[in-house]
């Protein structure tokens, strides 16, 4: 039996050995033939003490090891654990694994010392690859890790270095943190009712940084599983698109009021009329006119024009505050809103609010037949839940409405239903 353990041990790609304590030092006792693989040179040499193994640890290695084997001696488990070191061995560093039984004698002294020695270069070699990956991962692409509760457990550099936040800032924080508020509720919830299910999400959607910056990202999210594929987390891989966005945006963005332009409207008005009649919401439309535009830029030039356009677009964008609120340069000094989820009161109180701060801004027109100021008028067509009128109809509508508001007298809005 003795024969065939120490067959086994000296076959094994592990090294073997004994120490025993003799004359206050710890002196070599045993150690198993496989020695030469790993130091080339046999057990024997290292018995007769021609070669020791201090003489083979790497230098830059050698102090911490010293250090190590002072803390042995103040070790009160029976296992002590070196930290991976290097061997060197014919100009070719070696890897080791050290680990120490601690045997103790029937008084509780430690009577000998048995000694592990594995060859980890391979495994140290996929060690540093790895962490040269995960380097190269956490500085150049942009990640988080959250918790199956949302909160934020891991995040690369890459993704806090864009957002401009610290990772302790993030750590424990829910993604809401980044949340941009033109950002829908329904968006969110159909996000989160999919991951819930054990599905990848994948969407696109505006963010804002630290300091307030908007930026949009390409976001895919892959739930994490533990082995019994209970959902323990989800992995977030995002892809900065604020520049094609931007190109985007410059596509569907009138040059001079930076409103949405006509070919936007029509993608929007689409998605939204459709939006509403499956959410069962109302879908209003309201067509602005600025009245005697012509005759304003006939007296104060096409400049003068230009300057009230912009200030226009302003005062009513500001006017507008819910995210689900589009507005357009429809052309020349015509401007459409497309919202939905209001009774006609409230589009009475909205259409109210946009003729005030309209006049608020006191832009003198003296070739104005309504007023000494800039005023508009406003056709707004409501379609409710119930109708069934068609959406190509609807802009008709609205732009009859307007046309009744501007025959009424202007400086007006005309509701219809």
């Amino acid at each position: 039996m003795q024969d065939k353990l120490s067959h086994y041990l000296n076959e094994s790609p592990t090294v073997f050995f004994i120490l025993k304590k003799e004359n206050k030092s710890w002196e070599l006792e045993y150690v198993t033939s496989n020695v030469v693989n790993l130091y080339g040179y046999s057990a024997e040499d290292f018995l007769l003490k021609k070669i020791k193994h201090e003489d083979f640890i790497f230098t830059e290695d050698l102090h911490t090891f010293r250090s190590e084997i002072r803390q042995v001696s103040k070790v009160i488990k029976n296992e002590y654990i070196y930290n991976p070191y290097r061997l060197v061995r014919n100009d070719q560093i070696i890897w080791v694994n050290h680990i120490l039984k601690i045997i103790h004698d029937e008084n509780g002294n430690v009577s000998h010392y048995y000694g592990y020695l594995n060859d980890i270069t391979e495994s140290q070699k996929i060690k540093k690859e790895l962490e040269q990956h995960l380097n190269i991962i956490n500085n150049n692409v942009l990640i988080t890790i959250s918790n199956q509760d949302g909160f934020i457990i891991d995040v690369s550099d890459a993704y806090c270095k864009l957002t401009q936040f610290t990772k302790s800032e993030l750590i424990g924080k829910k993604h809401s943190i980044f949340r941009h508020s033109s950002m829908d509720d329904t968006f969110f919830k159909e996000l989160w009712e999919t991951i819930l299910n054990g599905k990848i999400w994948k969407g696109e959607y505006k963010n804002i940084k630290k300091d307030g910056t908007e930026f949009w990202v390409e976001n895919s999210i892959t739930p994490n599983f533990d082995e019994y594929k209970n959902i323990t987390g989800f992995t977030s891989v995002y892809n900065d698109i604020t520049d094609k966005k931007k190109i985007s945006e410059i596509s569907i963005t009138d040059f001079l009021t930076e409103l949405y332009n006509r070919r936007h409207f029509n993608t929007i008005f689409d998605l939204e009329f459709k939006r509403a009649k499956r959410d069962k919401k109302n879908f209003i439309l309201l067509i602005l006119d600025i009245d005697f535009f012509k005759q304003y830029n006939d007296t104060y030039g096409h400049d003068g024009g230009d300057i009230v356009l912009r200030k226009i677009s302003d005062i009513i964008k500001a006017t507008l505050k819910r995210p689900n609120d589009y507005l357009f340069r429809l052309g020349g000094e015509e401007f459409g809103i497309i919202t939905s989820d209001i009774e006609y009161i409230g589009v009475v109180r909205l259409c109210n609010r946009l003729l005030s701060s309209v006049m608020d801004l006191k832009i003198k027109h003296r070739t104005s037949l309504v007023n000494d100021f800039v005023t508009i008028s406003i056709g707004a067509q409501i379609v409710k839940t119930s109708s069934d009128i068609n959406e190509n109809l609807v802009f008709k509508f609205a732009d009859n409405a307007l046309y009744e508001a501007k025959k009424q007298g202007r400086n007006r809005a005309v509701i219809k239903e």
